[in-house]
């Protein structure tokens, strides 16, 4: 091959690396807007097709093991944005734009064909939680709590008190609840 073959090729080569390194950091870059969308008081609309994302894992905190009044009697059904979940697994952190999702699920039978427990019942809404250094600066972590109503298509920021104090204090890593998903421990690079 001559000369001038070998260097065209190694120029095609390299123009086309860059192009697929181009695209995959826009593919990066959109992942932040996707799944993160936000009114204009920075407030987050219902996550699309959060089911469809990573599932980290669930619990259950029955009002049976809890005197009778648990603070969360439901089931947490709990997902991580796909594009965050590919960062942790690389780098173990939780990026700007990350959006954890828990779905309720009320507590339905406690019999079924393989013995005697606790069975999700009905959908009771969500609630969610994002890190975005631009948007919530002063937030411990810049992690801000959102609740959803039944009838909103976004989520209000809730105040310090009712979600992230409790997490500043409890989880393990980074205000998220990793001890509890064996699946984000699992991931984590080096673990």
């Amino acid at each position: 091959m001559s000369k001038f073959k070998k260097t065209l090729l190694g120029s095609i080569s390299a123009l086309l690396l860059t192009g697929m390194v181009g695209v995959a950091t826009q593919a990066v870059a959109s992942d932040e807007r996707f799944y993160g969308r936000f009114t204009q008081d920075n407030e987050l609309y219902t996550p699309r097709d959060y089911r469809g994302w990573i599932f980290i894992g669930s619990s259950v905190t029955p009002n049976e093991l809890n005197d009778g009044a648990a603070a969360f009697p439901e089931f947490h059904n709990v997902y991580i944005d796909p594009g965050s979940y590919n960062h942790w697994k690389r780098t173990g952190e939780f990026r700007s734009g990350t959006v954890i999702v828990k779905e309720l699920a009320s507590v339905g039978a406690t019999a079924a064909p393989s013995g005697n427990g606790y069975f999700q019942g009905d959908f009771g809404g969500i609630a969610a939680m994002v890190k975005n250094e631009k948007r919530y600066p002063d937030n411990p972590g810049n992690w801000a709590y959102f609740g959803f109503s039944a009838d909103s298509n976004h989520g209000a920021i809730q105040d310090e008190a009712a979600c992230s104090a409790c997490h500043q204090q409890n989880a393990a890593e980074d205000q998220v609840f990793t001890q509890f998903y064996p699946v984000l421990r699992a991931a984590k690079p080096g673990e």
